[in-house]
Protein backbone atom coordinates (compact mmCIF):
# COMPACT_ATOMS: atom_id res chain seq x y z
CA UNK A 1 0.00 0.00 0.00
CA UNK A 2 1.74 2.84 -1.03
CA UNK A 3 0.31 5.15 1.41
CA UNK A 4 1.59 4.05 3.90
CA UNK A 5 4.75 6.25 4.83
CA UNK A 6 6.22 7.71 7.78
CA UNK A 7 3.97 10.97 7.99
CA UNK A 8 1.09 8.53 7.85
CA UNK A 9 1.91 6.02 10.82
CA UNK A 10 2.43 9.02 12.60
CA UNK A 11 -0.83 9.96 12.14
CA UNK A 12 -1.99 5.96 12.89
CA UNK A 13 -0.26 6.46 16.57
CA UNK A 14 -0.78 9.76 17.15
CA UNK A 15 -4.55 9.12 16.78
CA UNK A 16 -4.52 5.47 18.73
CA UNK A 17 -2.98 7.35 21.87
CA UNK A 18 -5.25 10.66 21.98
CA UNK A 19 -8.16 8.55 21.80
CA UNK A 20 -6.49 6.32 24.30
CA UNK A 21 -6.80 9.13 26.58
CA UNK A 22 -10.79 9.71 25.26
CA UNK A 23 -11.71 6.33 26.37
CA UNK A 24 -9.82 6.37 29.34
CA UNK A 25 -12.32 8.96 30.29
CA UNK A 26 -15.57 7.62 29.32
CA UNK A 27 -15.16 5.55 32.73
CA UNK A 28 -13.25 7.93 34.70
CA UNK A 29 -15.54 11.28 34.10
CA UNK A 30 -19.12 9.78 34.74
CA UNK A 31 -17.05 7.95 37.77
CA UNK A 32 -16.11 11.12 39.31
CA UNK A 33 -20.06 12.27 39.22
CA UNK A 34 -21.29 9.25 40.96
CA UNK A 35 -24.22 10.05 42.85
CA UNK A 36 -25.93 13.07 40.89
CA UNK A 37 -28.55 13.06 39.10
CA UNK A 38 -29.05 11.29 35.34
CA UNK A 39 -29.45 14.84 33.62
CA UNK A 40 -26.56 15.82 35.56
CA UNK A 41 -24.12 13.28 34.59
CA UNK A 42 -25.96 13.73 31.06
CA UNK A 43 -25.21 17.48 31.10
CA UNK A 44 -21.93 17.33 32.39
CA UNK A 45 -20.88 14.37 30.07
CA UNK A 46 -22.28 16.08 26.93
CA UNK A 47 -21.61 19.70 28.07
CA UNK A 48 -18.03 18.83 26.00
CA UNK A 49 -19.89 19.42 22.77
CA UNK A 50 -21.25 23.05 22.90
CA UNK A 51 -17.06 24.19 22.50
CA UNK A 52 -16.50 21.59 19.92
CA UNK A 53 -19.52 22.85 17.67
CA UNK A 54 -18.13 26.51 18.12
CA UNK A 55 -14.59 25.27 17.45
CA UNK A 56 -14.55 22.84 14.22
CA UNK A 57 -16.25 25.41 11.91
CA UNK A 58 -13.42 27.88 12.70
CA UNK A 59 -10.78 25.69 12.69
CA UNK A 60 -11.86 23.80 9.22
CA UNK A 61 -12.25 26.82 7.66
CA UNK A 62 -8.87 28.27 8.50
CA UNK A 63 -7.64 24.69 7.43
CA UNK A 64 -9.12 25.97 4.27
CA UNK A 65 -7.26 28.91 4.17
CA UNK A 66 -3.85 27.51 4.57
CA UNK A 67 -3.25 28.34 8.60
CA UNK A 68 -0.81 25.81 10.18
CA UNK A 69 -2.28 22.32 10.76
CA UNK A 70 0.60 21.61 13.16
CA UNK A 71 0.17 24.56 15.15
CA UNK A 72 -3.85 23.27 15.62
CA UNK A 73 -2.32 19.56 16.13
CA UNK A 74 -0.05 20.66 19.27
CA UNK A 75 -2.37 22.96 21.17
CA UNK A 76 -5.42 20.45 20.79
CA UNK A 77 -2.99 17.65 22.09
CA UNK A 78 -1.88 20.24 25.16
CA UNK A 79 -5.60 21.50 26.30
CA UNK A 80 -7.03 17.65 26.50
CA UNK A 81 -3.89 17.02 28.83
CA UNK A 82 -4.26 20.08 31.01
CA UNK A 83 -8.15 19.35 31.06
CA UNK A 84 -7.36 15.75 32.86
CA UNK A 85 -4.89 17.35 35.24
CA UNK A 86 -7.49 19.30 36.03
CA UNK A 87 -10.29 16.86 36.49
CA UNK A 88 -7.65 15.01 38.88
CA UNK A 89 -7.51 18.17 41.39
CA UNK A 90 -11.19 19.12 41.66
CA UNK A 91 -14.67 17.56 42.56
CA UNK A 92 -16.54 20.74 41.67
CA UNK A 93 -19.41 20.42 39.51
CA UNK A 94 -18.73 24.05 38.12
CA UNK A 95 -14.57 23.42 37.23
CA UNK A 96 -15.84 20.02 35.90
CA UNK A 97 -17.89 21.40 33.51
CA UNK A 98 -15.51 24.27 32.80
CA UNK A 99 -12.79 21.62 32.13
CA UNK A 100 -15.13 19.76 30.19
CA UNK A 101 -15.81 22.88 28.12
CA UNK A 102 -11.90 22.99 27.32
CA UNK A 103 -11.33 19.03 26.32
CA UNK A 104 -14.35 20.14 23.57
CA UNK A 105 -12.27 22.58 22.55
CA UNK A 106 -9.05 20.93 22.08
CA UNK A 107 -10.65 17.92 21.12
CA UNK A 108 -12.95 19.15 18.16
CA UNK A 109 -9.13 21.13 16.91
CA UNK A 110 -6.94 17.90 17.42
CA UNK A 111 -9.23 15.49 15.72
CA UNK A 112 -10.76 17.81 12.72
CA UNK A 113 -7.07 18.75 12.03
CA UNK A 114 -5.69 15.09 11.88
CA UNK A 115 -8.60 13.97 9.58
CA UNK A 116 -7.60 16.43 7.10
CA UNK A 117 -4.04 15.98 7.26
CA UNK A 118 -4.63 11.87 6.91
CA UNK A 119 -6.87 12.35 3.95
CA UNK A 120 -4.13 14.33 2.09
CA UNK A 121 -1.94 10.92 2.51
CA UNK A 122 -4.59 8.50 0.87
CA UNK A 123 -5.12 8.09 -2.98
CA UNK A 124 -8.47 7.93 -4.36
CA UNK A 125 -8.25 4.73 -5.10
CA UNK A 126 -7.16 3.37 -1.43
CA UNK A 127 -9.08 6.03 0.64
CA UNK A 128 -11.68 3.74 1.86
CA UNK A 129 -9.32 0.93 3.13
CA UNK A 130 -6.81 3.85 4.27
CA UNK A 131 -9.19 6.31 6.08
CA UNK A 132 -10.75 2.79 7.69
CA UNK A 133 -6.93 1.79 8.77
CA UNK A 134 -6.93 5.23 10.32
CA UNK A 135 -10.11 4.66 12.33
CA UNK A 136 -9.18 1.56 13.24
CA UNK A 137 -5.85 2.89 14.76
CA UNK A 138 -8.65 4.73 17.53
CA UNK A 139 -10.39 1.31 17.88
CA UNK A 140 -7.40 -0.75 18.80
CA UNK A 141 -7.44 2.01 21.83
CA UNK A 142 -10.62 0.91 22.87
CA UNK A 143 -9.34 -2.78 23.17
CA UNK A 144 -7.92 -1.25 26.96
CA UNK A 145 -8.44 2.30 27.53
CA UNK A 146 -11.95 1.89 29.17
CA UNK A 147 -10.39 -1.36 31.19
CA UNK A 148 -7.46 -0.02 31.87
CA UNK A 149 -9.20 3.30 33.91
CA UNK A 150 -11.08 0.65 35.39
CA UNK A 151 -8.11 -1.11 36.84
CA UNK A 152 -6.42 1.95 37.13
CA UNK A 153 -9.12 3.27 39.71
CA UNK A 154 -9.86 0.06 41.65
CA UNK A 155 -6.08 -0.20 42.75
CA UNK A 156 -4.78 3.17 42.62
CA UNK A 157 -6.86 6.29 42.61
CA UNK A 158 -9.65 8.11 40.69
CA UNK A 159 -6.69 10.84 40.06
CA UNK A 160 -4.43 8.04 38.78
CA UNK A 161 -6.82 7.34 36.31
CA UNK A 162 -6.74 10.77 34.65
CA UNK A 163 -3.37 11.31 35.05
CA UNK A 164 -2.41 8.76 32.94
CA UNK A 165 -5.60 9.90 30.25
CA UNK A 166 -3.32 13.24 30.16
CA UNK A 167 0.46 11.47 29.52
CA UNK A 168 -1.69 9.86 26.49
CA UNK A 169 -2.76 13.08 25.20
CA UNK A 170 0.11 14.78 25.73
CA UNK A 171 1.89 11.52 23.65
CA UNK A 172 -0.26 12.42 20.74
CA UNK A 173 1.00 16.28 20.22
CA UNK A 174 4.58 14.49 20.49
CA UNK A 175 3.55 12.04 17.50
CA UNK A 176 1.90 15.15 15.58
CA UNK A 177 5.07 17.03 16.17
CA UNK A 178 7.29 14.95 13.29
CA UNK A 179 4.36 14.91 10.58
CA UNK A 180 5.41 16.08 7.35
CA UNK A 181 2.78 18.72 6.33
CA UNK A 182 2.90 20.57 3.22
CA UNK A 183 2.03 23.75 2.96
CA UNK A 184 -0.21 24.57 -0.67
CA UNK A 185 -0.05 28.20 -2.03
CA UNK A 186 -2.80 27.24 -4.82
CA UNK A 187 -5.27 26.71 -2.18
CA UNK A 188 -4.90 30.08 0.12
CA UNK A 189 -4.31 32.08 -2.92
CA UNK A 190 -7.04 34.60 -2.76
CA UNK A 191 -9.08 32.95 0.00
CA UNK A 192 -12.47 35.31 0.90
CA UNK A 193 -13.73 34.48 4.33
CA UNK A 194 -16.69 35.95 3.26
CA UNK A 195 -17.19 32.85 1.23
CA UNK A 196 -16.14 30.80 4.02
CA UNK A 197 -17.85 27.65 4.38
CA UNK A 198 -19.02 27.71 8.03
CA UNK A 199 -21.07 24.88 7.49
CA UNK A 200 -20.28 22.92 5.01
CA UNK A 201 -22.80 22.48 1.97
CA UNK A 202 -21.25 19.03 0.77
CA UNK A 203 -20.66 17.83 4.19
CA UNK A 204 -23.92 18.53 5.88
CA UNK A 205 -25.92 14.80 4.60
CA UNK A 206 -22.67 12.46 5.75
CA UNK A 207 -23.12 14.76 8.90
CA UNK A 208 -26.83 14.01 9.53
CA UNK A 209 -26.02 10.28 8.95
CA UNK A 210 -23.01 10.10 10.97
CA UNK A 211 -25.09 11.96 13.82
CA UNK A 212 -27.33 9.09 14.28
CA UNK A 213 -24.36 6.99 15.41
CA UNK A 214 -22.70 9.56 17.92
CA UNK A 215 -26.26 10.71 19.03
CA UNK A 216 -26.43 6.94 20.57
CA UNK A 217 -22.86 6.22 21.31
CA UNK A 218 -22.98 9.54 23.47
CA UNK A 219 -26.16 8.27 25.26
CA UNK A 220 -24.26 4.98 25.92
CA UNK A 221 -21.37 6.77 27.12
CA UNK A 222 -23.58 8.67 29.82
CA UNK A 223 -25.65 5.93 30.75
CA UNK A 224 -24.01 2.20 29.98
CA UNK A 225 -22.49 2.36 33.81
CA UNK A 226 -26.00 3.12 34.92
CA UNK A 227 -27.62 0.54 33.22
CA UNK A 228 -25.07 -2.46 33.79
CA UNK A 229 -25.33 -1.24 37.69
CA UNK A 230 -28.99 -1.32 37.68
CA UNK A 231 -29.43 -4.52 35.57
CA UNK A 232 -26.60 -6.10 37.30
CA UNK A 233 -24.81 -6.46 34.16
CA UNK A 234 -20.96 -6.91 35.90
CA UNK A 235 -18.08 -4.20 34.64
CA UNK A 236 -19.26 -1.81 31.62
CA UNK A 237 -15.27 -1.92 30.40
CA UNK A 238 -16.72 -5.12 28.59
CA UNK A 239 -18.82 -3.54 26.52
CA UNK A 240 -16.12 -0.76 25.50
CA UNK A 241 -13.34 -3.70 24.74
CA UNK A 242 -15.86 -5.91 22.53
CA UNK A 243 -16.83 -3.05 20.92
CA UNK A 244 -13.40 -1.96 20.10
CA UNK A 245 -12.33 -5.20 18.95
CA UNK A 246 -15.27 -5.32 16.73
CA UNK A 247 -14.34 -1.85 15.52
CA UNK A 248 -11.01 -2.75 15.06
CA UNK A 249 -11.63 -5.75 12.42
CA UNK A 250 -14.91 -3.94 10.56
CA UNK A 251 -13.54 -0.04 10.26
CA UNK A 252 -10.65 -1.81 7.44
CA UNK A 253 -12.96 -4.60 6.04
CA UNK A 254 -15.69 -1.42 5.57
CA UNK A 255 -13.62 0.86 4.02
CA UNK A 256 -11.72 -1.97 1.65
CA UNK A 257 -14.89 -3.41 0.87
CA UNK A 258 -16.43 0.03 0.14
CA UNK A 259 -13.67 0.77 -2.55
CA UNK A 260 -14.77 -2.48 -4.22
CA UNK A 261 -18.62 -2.69 -4.19
CA UNK A 262 -19.33 1.19 -3.35
CA UNK A 263 -20.33 3.30 -0.32
CA UNK A 264 -23.66 2.99 -0.12
CA UNK A 265 -23.76 -0.44 -0.29
CA UNK A 266 -21.93 -0.66 2.80
CA UNK A 267 -23.59 1.71 4.91
CA UNK A 268 -27.14 0.69 4.56
CA UNK A 269 -27.00 -2.69 5.98
CA UNK A 270 -24.35 -0.70 8.72
CA UNK A 271 -27.36 0.80 9.56
CA UNK A 272 -29.74 -1.74 10.25
CA UNK A 273 -27.10 -3.19 12.50
CA UNK A 274 -27.09 -0.48 14.75
CA UNK A 275 -30.55 -0.22 15.13
CA UNK A 276 -30.63 -3.80 15.98
CA UNK A 277 -28.25 -3.43 18.71
CA UNK A 278 -29.85 -0.35 20.00
CA UNK A 279 -33.43 -2.64 20.64
CA UNK A 280 -31.31 -5.33 22.18
CA UNK A 281 -29.76 -2.58 24.37
CA UNK A 282 -33.09 -1.48 25.43
CA UNK A 283 -34.17 -4.40 26.39
CA UNK A 284 -31.06 -6.51 27.96
CA UNK A 285 -31.08 -8.11 31.09
CA UNK A 286 -27.96 -10.17 30.57
CA UNK A 287 -24.90 -9.24 30.32
CA UNK A 288 -24.16 -11.93 27.06
CA UNK A 289 -27.08 -9.67 25.31
CA UNK A 290 -25.23 -6.57 26.05
CA UNK A 291 -22.48 -8.24 24.38
CA UNK A 292 -23.90 -9.24 21.48
CA UNK A 293 -25.39 -6.14 21.38
CA UNK A 294 -21.80 -4.66 21.45
CA UNK A 295 -20.91 -6.60 18.21
CA UNK A 296 -23.41 -5.38 16.10
CA UNK A 297 -23.26 -1.84 17.36
CA UNK A 298 -19.29 -2.05 16.29
CA UNK A 299 -20.51 -3.35 12.94
CA UNK A 300 -22.97 -0.64 12.12
CA UNK A 301 -21.03 2.39 14.18
CA UNK A 302 -17.49 1.47 12.27
CA UNK A 303 -19.01 0.76 8.89
CA UNK A 304 -20.98 4.16 9.26
CA UNK A 305 -18.18 6.45 10.38
CA UNK A 306 -15.38 4.99 8.06
CA UNK A 307 -17.74 4.96 4.62
CA UNK A 308 -18.87 8.48 5.84
CA UNK A 309 -15.49 10.06 5.83
CA UNK A 310 -15.03 8.43 2.78
CA UNK A 311 -17.92 9.81 0.86
CA UNK A 312 -17.44 13.33 2.40
CA UNK A 313 -13.95 13.00 0.68
CA UNK A 314 -15.18 11.82 -2.83
CA UNK A 315 -18.01 14.64 -2.82
CA UNK A 316 -15.66 17.72 -1.30
CA UNK A 317 -13.35 20.25 -3.28
CA UNK A 318 -10.03 19.54 -2.51
CA UNK A 319 -9.93 23.25 -0.91
CA UNK A 320 -13.09 22.72 0.89
CA UNK A 321 -11.41 19.71 2.89
CA UNK A 322 -11.17 21.62 6.14
CA UNK A 323 -14.53 23.09 6.65
CA UNK A 324 -16.22 19.29 4.82
CA UNK A 325 -14.18 17.35 7.82
CA UNK A 326 -15.80 20.45 10.38
CA UNK A 327 -18.89 19.65 9.85
CA UNK A 328 -18.66 16.06 9.35
CA UNK A 329 -16.38 15.53 12.60
CA UNK A 330 -19.02 18.14 14.49
CA UNK A 331 -21.69 15.07 14.65
CA UNK A 332 -19.16 13.87 17.75
CA UNK A 333 -20.04 17.04 19.26
CA UNK A 334 -23.52 17.03 18.94
CA UNK A 335 -23.60 13.38 19.72
CA UNK A 336 -21.69 14.06 22.69
CA UNK A 337 -24.33 16.98 23.76
CA UNK A 338 -27.15 16.10 22.77
CA UNK A 339 -27.14 11.60 23.11
CA UNK A 340 -25.97 12.68 27.33
CA UNK A 341 -28.64 15.53 27.54
CA UNK A 342 -31.56 14.57 25.83
CA UNK A 343 -31.49 10.41 26.17
CA UNK A 344 -31.13 11.58 30.01
CA UNK A 345 -34.12 13.69 29.92
CA UNK A 346 -36.21 10.84 28.29
CA UNK A 347 -34.65 8.31 31.21
CA UNK A 348 -35.91 10.76 33.91
CA UNK A 349 -39.57 11.15 32.60
CA UNK A 350 -39.66 7.40 31.50
CA UNK A 351 -37.05 4.94 31.45
CA UNK A 352 -33.88 3.39 30.07
CA UNK A 353 -35.92 0.77 27.58
CA UNK A 354 -38.10 3.64 26.58
CA UNK A 355 -34.96 6.00 25.67
CA UNK A 356 -33.13 3.49 23.84
CA UNK A 357 -35.78 2.40 21.50
CA UNK A 358 -36.21 6.15 20.46
CA UNK A 359 -32.09 5.78 20.13
CA UNK A 360 -32.62 2.78 17.83
CA UNK A 361 -35.44 4.62 15.27
CA UNK A 362 -32.09 7.50 14.41
CA UNK A 363 -30.09 5.44 12.21
CA UNK A 364 -33.54 4.52 10.48
CA UNK A 365 -33.89 7.85 9.48
CA UNK A 366 -30.26 8.20 8.15
CA UNK A 367 -31.65 5.33 5.60
CA UNK A 368 -33.64 8.20 4.05
CA UNK A 369 -30.98 11.04 4.14
CA UNK A 370 -28.62 8.78 2.55
CA UNK A 371 -30.95 8.90 -1.11
CA UNK A 372 -29.81 12.61 -0.92
CA UNK A 373 -26.24 11.79 -1.68
CA UNK A 374 -25.13 11.38 -5.26
CA UNK A 375 -22.06 9.24 -6.27
CA UNK A 376 -20.15 8.74 -9.33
Amino acid sequence: MSFVTFSYILCLFAMHTFFASYYMSVISVPESLFGQTEWIIGFIVGVMGITGMLTRPVVGVLIDANFPKKLFLIIGAIGVGISFLGYSSTNNLFAIGALRLLQGTSTAMFTTTLSVVVSEYVPTTKRGVGLGIFQSSSALSQVYAALFAVWLIENFSLETGFTASALFAFLAGIFALFLKIDYNKTHSKGFDFKNAQWISKHGLYPFLIFTSQTLTFGAIIAFLPSISQARDLGNPGIFYTVLALTMLVVRSLSGYLSDVIGRKLVIVPALMCSTFALILIAFTQTQIILILASIFYGIGFASVQVVGFAILIDTTPVQYHGSGLATYTNAWDVGGLLGGLAIGILIEFFNFTSAFIFCSCLPIFALFLLRKIKLD
